[in-house]
């Protein structure tokens, strides 16, 4: 855990700080004193606006275009428009949205494409 420049309030020894979830933890390991307050650096909390596209991954068009369909409950011709005319799959929405779509869609052979540049780690190894 990192230390803080900010001294424990009770006995003055440094803080280390750890992000848990949506929480930023400042705890003192030599009087035990703690406090939690909300995360500023969780996903949550980003509110850009972003376009998702799905782009294949090591997988044939028709392949890509049904399980496109499959996973976002779509028809065929939906889902062949989203990849054929590279429209988006999702639109105005936030980072904890974006990784939602990432986690349905990479299992499946597909990658995103996101715009603005997204910032927050999307994890390959689902």
């Amino acid at each position: 855990m990192p230390l803080t420049d900010s001294p424990c309030p009770r006995c003055g020894h440094p803080q280390a700080t750890r992000t848990q979830g949506m929480s930023l933890i400042a705890e003192c390991a030599h009087c035990g004193w703690m406090v939690a307050t909300t995360n500023p650096g969780h996903p949550f909390h980003d509110r850009t606006p972003y376009t998702v596209r799905a782009r294949p991954q090591g997988i044939t068009r028709a392949t890509a275009i049904a399980r496109l369909s499959a996973t976002l409950g779509t028809g065929v011709p939906a889902a062949r428009a989203m990849l054929d005319q590279d429209l988006p799959v999702a639109e105005n929405v936030y980072a904890l949205d974006v990784i939602r779509l990432h986690k349905l869609l990479w299992p499946q052979g597909l990658s995103l494409q996101v715009s603005p540049e997204f910032t927050w780690e999307l994890d390959d190894s689902l």
